[in-house]
């Protein structure tokens, strides 16, 4: 099975959000399978941005030219943009739940996207680069995370799928499996 992970379009070093968690829960349920059902304060994920001001962006605009954002702090990792959600939420139903985000305690349509199914795939990794482990997949169509390392991977099918509602989503091949 062909595995994937997902990479923003945009420049990841210039414009990425971050989870407001002090108390860890929001990083313990995207990361811990066996805190998958942490309750979330008002079930929405808070997160802050400060690059639409620091290199002049619209927010509005730049929400509205990707479907995938990066979130490099509180373990979130990838947030998606409604028209995606929308587009993706019926068939990726049990893989994948969407969290609704909040930006100044404000409603933005971006989503956390909280993989369900997890499995040891990971055996190491140097940067991009991983070694996998030689086991089995569970039942998974769409979406798996890593239990250990937390890395999240599509299939070739969830790949299809963002090709057929023509979201701006880039997935990068990873390996081969051969299981």
């Amino acid at each position: 099975m062909n595995l994937y992970t997902l990479f923003s379009f945009h420049p990841k070093e210039e414009y990425y959000f971050s989870v407001i968690d002090k108390q860890g829960s929001i990083f313990d349920k995207f990361q811990l399978p066996e805190c998958r059902e942490i309750p979330i304060r008002n079930n929405i994920i808070p997160i802050k941005e400060e690059f639409s001001k620091e290199y002049s962006l619209n927010l509005d605009d730049f929400l509205k030219d990707y479907d995938l954002y990066t979130c490099y702090t509180g373990g979130v990792g990838d947030l998606l943009s409604e028209k995606a959600v929308i587009a993706l939420k019926a068939e990726l139903q049990g893989e994948v739940e969407f969290l609704p985000c909040m930006l100044r305690g404000k409603p933005i349509p971006v989503y956390a996207a909280l993989f369900l199914k997890t499995a040891s795939i990971v055996k190491d990794f140097e940067g991009m680069g991983f070694s996998f482990e030689n086991t089995l997949l569970p039942d998974v169509k769409y979406a798996v995370q890593d239990e250990n390392k937390g890395i999240k991977f599509v299939t070739q099918t969830f790949v299809d799928l963002v090709k057929k509602n023509d979201l701006k989503i880039e997935c990068k091949q990873q390996t081969e499996n051969k299981a």
